[in-house]
């Protein structure tokens, strides 16, 4: 009620190009946290997790890495403010004890992760290479943000926002972190590397000719599709 008073009020003194955005309230998760090891107050915080897809081969989206940060409820979490840190061990700090629950919610995140990397592919595969930016430009990584809320008595992953480098520097600054510790190295590097040279393998062939001899039947269809998108232009000889 407080809510629809207020917005109301504000509409009645809106000019006509004017709006009023509201943004839902997610407050985040309370669980039952270990004994503190001293005896000063433990103040209320939140858990900010950054996870970093990439477009992987055949355009799909792989999770790359999950970085977490820790910081005070009543504030925001902000990327280059906060000490990045697994998931796992940040969820053990949070309470959530059980490893087949953190497993579970591990697994959620990476499907949450993939499919706003999938949605975001889709939007622009309906985009004109105007609206793109160009003719190759896409996106090959994105960073996506989630709270871990509750609702019901429930942990939830709530996404928060897409980003372009925030997720990639923290991201990055945790898998360093880890090997200044003696940590083997992760796949982030090497996905990563993977999304660059798939890139520059494309846009050395894009504009050439290539002449294909027997390209084969129904089943090698996708040949073509691959073509068409690197921007081959091929020639074919029969038998």
């Amino acid at each position: 009620a407080a809510v629809t008073q207020a917005v109301g009020a504000r509409l009645r003194g809106l000019r006509e190009e004017d709006t009023v955005l509201l943004e839902a309230l997610v407050p985040t998760a309370r669980l039952p946290a270990p004994p503190p090891r001293s005896p000063a107050p433990r103040l209320p915080v939140a858990l900010r997790i950054c996870t970093l897809v990439c477009r992987s081969w055949g355009d799909r989206p792989q999770l790359c890495q999950v970085a977490c940060g820790v910081g005070r409820a009543e504030a925001p979490v902000r990327h280059g403010a906060m000490l990045p840190q697994g998931l796992d061990s940040s969820l053990q700090q949070w309470g959530v004890v059980a490893p087949s629950q953190r497993q579970a919610l591990a697994t959620r995140l990476r499907g949450a992760a993939e499919a706003a990397m999938a949605a975001l592919l889709a939007a622009e595969a309906e985009l004109s290479p105007q609206q793109r930016g160009g003719a190759r430009a896409h996106t090959d990584l994105l960073g996506v943000d989630f709270l871990l809320a509750c609702v019901d008595d429930a942990l939830e992953l709530v996404a928060l926002s897409t980003n372009s480098q925030r997720c990639l520097e923290t991201c990055l600054l945790a898998d360093a972190m880890g090997r200044a510790v003696g940590e083997p190295h992760g796949d982030l590097p090497r996905l990563l590397a993977e999304a660059l040279l798939h890139r520059a393998q494309c846009h050395l062939v894009e504009g050439k000719d290539i002449l294909l001899i027997g390209a084969g039947g129904v089943s090698k269809s996708f040949v073509w599709e691959a073509a068409r998108d690197y921007g081959l232009k091929v020639s074919r000889l029969g038998h």
